[in-house]
């Protein structure tokens, strides 16, 4: 008879703590109710930083300690945004992160459906000193574009600006990060409601024209990422890590992106060091800055630790995680499926069944979060597949990521299956995954064509040059 993945001892404590007896979920509400949003870089940042710092202190974790990055500290200033002439109105407006430190001027408006590059190019030099209304969609079987790259487009082809209408209905204008660094142009979100009306004046042939009035400041700082760990009993230098991010936009309080993902994190340490007995490999945990804004502190780890990326055999990362049914493990054919990692996976959602786990596996990769340095690095990533229950995805960078949205049934069992598969994972036989070749990774890359999205990021590691 095969042997469980997790004993019976741990399993059944982990259960317990995470289901019975969860304590994170309430830390977060003091953090959200207290703090707010936490930009990294601003007295915000390194009070989240410090609440960090001290739930793995005072949670059991071994060697905790911070690690300090630069970062441009963005604040968002004063917006306008109305329409003109004698029916205009004040748009339900905010600021992309990164857009300019000053706009003001008018311009007229043209919408260009998703904002695409084949838009663009049918549009032709109409786009010039106009102002650009797309949607956050992307067309069928095209891959979709973050915004962005959906910026990059608007100022290459000229506009005046960039303005990109909720998919989520309510008056809940996105805000988000718009450059890799000060933006050429400015990046603003508005709600769904005025997006549709000013394509109903198009519709109407009464071309909308707009003024834009934008006020905001950059200051040069520091982050800091916040690591613990669990050493493990055998093989202590081969290391699971498990990651979240913490920062969050200024204009809610950051629950569900990510104060969620963090606080799954920070209980999985509090369980798994309450445990009786180690796994053979340590197992460390990362609460991540300035993920927002161009996921600066993973890729800060990445570069700091680039010596020691051998020794990472997994990344679990936990970013809006919400009610888990099976694991995302990007990878390629032969390369994924025989790997010790993968089988120990499926075992372990056979295992976690009771509390909803299935046998779902997908395997196609992704960015825009921070399992993406590592993966570039040929370390394999993993997330939890979940469906979110709360309408927190409806939030999503907008006012309204408020603690309400965080489900605690959800939360517990995301905390359980993370603890699970961190222990599953630490305690294999063999390393579960072993690091990907440059080849194998741009093979990753093209399979699910991101090529693309690099090349906006600016990104010329070595998969790019295969």
């Amino acid at each position: 008879m095969e042997l469980p993945v997790v004993p019976q001892e741990a399993s059944d404590t982990i259960l317990a703590e995470c289901l019975g007896r969860p304590r994170a979920y309430y830390e977060l509400g003091k953090l959200c109710d207290s703090v707010g949003g936490r930009t990294s870089g601003a007295p915000s940042g390194v009070k989240g930083e410090e609440w960090a710092a001290d739930l793995m202190e005072r949670w059991g974790l071994e060697n905790v300690r911070y690690e300090t990055l630069p970062v441009l500290c963005w604040t968002r200033g004063e917006l306008s945004v109305t329409t003109v002439g004698e029916f205009g109105w004040k748009l339900t407006a905010i600021a992309h992160g990164y857009s300019p430190e000053a706009a003001d001027f008018e311009a007229d408006l043209i919408s260009l459906g998703h904002g695409e590059r084949q838009d663009y190019l049918d549009a032709g030099d109409r786009v010039k000193g106009c102002v650009v209304l797309c949607d956050e969609g992307v067309a069928e079987g095209h891959r979709r574009l973050h915004r962005s790259e959906k910026l990059l487009l608007a100022a290459e082809f000229g506009a005046a600006a960039l303005f990109m209408y909720s998919s989520a209905s309510g008056g809940l204008p996105r805000t988000g990060v718009c450059s890799r660094s000060r933006a050429p142009i400015a990046g603003i979100g508005i709600s769904q409601e005025d997006g549709l009306r000013l394509l109903r004046q198009l519709e109407h042939g009464t071309p909308p024209r707009v003024r834009v009035s934008m006020i905001n400041s950059f200051t040069e700082s520091s982050a800091r990422n916040v690591i613990g760990e669990l050493r493990g009993s055998e093989a202590p230098d081969e290391v699971i890590l498990a990651g979240a991010h913490l920062d969050s936009w200024d204009v809610a309080t950051g629950a569900t992106d990510n104060g969620l993902g963090s606080a799954i994190v920070l209980e999985m340490g509090r369980v798994l060091a309450s445990l009786s007995r180690r796994p053979k490999r340590t197992m460390r945990f990362a609460i991540w800055a300035a993920e927002e804004v161009g996921l600066l502190g993973s890729h800060h780890y990445c570069r700091e630790h680039s010596t020691e990326l051998d020794q990472l055999a997994a990344v679990v990362n936990f970013d809006m995680t919400a009610d888990p049914y099976g694991f995302w493990v990007p990878g390629t054919g032969d390369c994924l499926s025989c790997t010790p990692g993968l089988k120990v996976l499926k075992q372990l959602a056979a295992l976690l069944a009771p509390i909803g786990m299935t046998s779902a596996v997908v395997n196609v990769a992704g960015l825009h979060s921070d399992h993406q340095p590592f993966m570039l690095e040929g370390v394999q990533a993993i997330a939890l597949l979940a469906e979110n229950k709360t309408q927190g995805a409806h939030y999503y960078h907008s006012v309204g990521d408020t603690f309400d949205k965080v489900s605690l049934p959800a939360m517990c069992r995301a905390s359980a299956v993370g603890a699970h598969t961190l222990w599953a994972l630490a305690d294999a036989d063999e390393r579960p995954f072993p690091r990907w070749n440059a080849k194998q990774v741009r093979g990753l890359i093209d399979e699910a064509n991101l090529y693309g999205a690099l090349q906006a990021e600016g990104f010329d590691g070595p998969p790019m040059h295969i």
